[in-house]
């Protein structure tokens, strides 16, 4: 089975592949991004994460002010949007690198896809209110980053400045 996908991905070509992998890799982490701050405001986390703060600490809601209500939920919606934009430079800077051919930014990329791949296929089962639109994106997220995978992995030696040992 592996020697089928090893030649389908072979007639793709390695460097063409990879480069083709980066480019929609980085589509789907914007689009990912997109979608999770979705997630985020349909589901009112900050209001709740607020409310919980407050209740955990043994404080009453009522005393605080619309005004530091409203500031902790900012604080905590700017912090989320910066962990995103963490999460997108961090991605961006593996993947710079899987396109230099490097060992350990290849398995970043697998760990990635692979994850991804079971990621998506959780938010299908919950799809927090996002409709079909939602829905419909993971399940070709779930297929295209599991393809993704399955060629990182075949074409391991011609997109890694490694020797196979084979050649050794």
């Amino acid at each position: 089975m592996m020697e089928k996908l090893k030649k389908h991905f072979l007639v793709i070509g390695g460097r063409r592949f990879v480069i083709s992998a980066v480019i929609l890799l980085i589509s789907l982490d914007l689009i990912n991004t997109i979608y999770l701050r979705l997630y985020w405001l349909k589901k009112d986390l900050s209001t709740s994460l607020v409310h919980q703060m407050v209740r955990k600490n043994g404080y009453l809601l009522e005393n605080f002010s619309t005004d530091t209500i409203l500031e902790m939920k900012s604080f905590l919606d700017n912090t989320f949007y910066f962990f995103l934009f963490l999460i997108l430079i961090n991605n961006l800077f593996f993947y710079c690198f899987y396109l230099r051919k490097k060992l350990w930014a290849q398995g970043y990329v697998l760990f990635y896809t692979l994850t991804g791949s079971i990621f998506a296929l959780s938010f299908i089962v919950d799809q927090a209110g996002l409709g079909l639109g939602w829905l419909t994106y993971n399940v070709l997220t779930m297929f295209l980053y599991f393809y993704i995978y399955l060629g990182v992995k075949c074409l391991k030696y011609e997109t890694t400045d490694i020797i196979p040992e084979h050649e050794r």
